[in-house]
């Protein structure tokens, strides 16, 4: 049987950068474990690019470089928006170093970091992943809202082969802007939910990814938050986990409940954004993946 050509392309990474913590975390997240293949070394994906093709790809170590797998069918234009569209995923360009800055002068958190360090921050797959997401999780546990999205995937996905197994990339925005409540109730088998999705992606794709990504942070929220079914938790969400935005926060019980884990009693927001500012979104995402770790162990 011939081999399988594939390209390997480097991914650029800022250090500290650790892939075993963010292949954990991926398989931590239930939103996240149908949206990939996940190997002890390795994660495949699938993604839909701005010229709307589809492809899927790997991302691994290779003489400990972080590169991406590609078939080396692919074409040149797609294998760069590929590495771009993979980096992002994981948060390689993310510099650390101002949020381990402002950690040093809190030992409980700088313990914690201790043992996340080179954690970046991973995105969902795709931004219109984050958008839909953002409105199933309303209100929801996540392992239902997981269902959901699992069921808008299977109907509304592209489906990619990928070793003998299928991937369902998210379409782009403006093709599930398309889509109707009556539609999607038929997916995900939940009416209010599809009421609300439809609203919602019809108003994020009258806004655009551009704008929301290059925007001041500030007129990008607000922008969200005049959206019918957007608040400031799914405005947050949108921009934190679609675009790597990270801002601000609203003050949640989950993450008050994780950061008194970790400090061992009440801290208040008020306290955490004076000390970590706009790195306070790394704040967010180191406690509550401590507060993981700690559950599932």
């Amino acid at each position: 049987m011939a081999r399988k050509l594939t390209t390997m392309l480097p991914l650029d990474v800022t250090a500290p950068f650790s892939f075993p913590l963010a292949l954990e975390f991926m398989s931590r997240f239930m939103a996240f474990r149908d949206a990939f293949i996940l190997e002890d070394d390795r994660v495949t994906a699938a993604a839909t690019l701005a010229d709307g093709t589809t492809h899927a790809f790997s991302i691994t170590h290779d003489k400990k470089r972080l590169v991406i797998k590609l078939p080396a069918s692919t074409p040149a234009s797609a294998q760069r928006a590929l590495r771009a569209h993979a980096a992002h995923m994981l948060g390689a360009a993310d510099d650390l170093a101002p949020f381990y800055a402002a950690a040093a002068g809190d030992p409980p958190l700088a313990k914690l970091i201790d043992k996340l360090h080179g954690l970046h921050h991973v995105c969902f797959p795709s931004f219109a992943d984050a958008v839909v997401y953002s409105i199933l999780m309303q209100r929801t546990p996540m392992s239902i809202a997981a269902t959901y999205k699992r069921r808008f995937l299977a109907a509304f996905g592209i489906p990619v082969t990928h070793a003998g197994r299928t991937l369902y990339a998210m379409p782009l925005l403006p093709a599930l802007a398309k889509l109707d409540a009556k539609e999607i109730t038929a997916a995900i088998k939940h009416g209010g939910k599809a009421e609300r999705l439809a609203t919602v992606i019809g108003g994020v794709n009258a806004i655009g990814e551009s704008f929301l990504r290059t925007a001041p942070y500030a007129r990008a929220r607000d922008a969200l938050l005049e959206i019918d079914g957007i608040g400031p938790f799914a405005a947050t969400a949108i921009l934190l986990r679609g675009l790597g935005r990270m801002d601000e926060l609203p003050w949640m019980p989950q993450f008050a409940k994780a950061a008194r884990a970790v400090y061992g009693r009440d801290v208040t927001e008020a306290a955490i954004v004076r000390r970590y500012g706009d790195q306070i979104g790394y704040w967010s995402f180191y406690v509550m993946t401590a507060a993981a770790r700690t559950t599932l162990h």
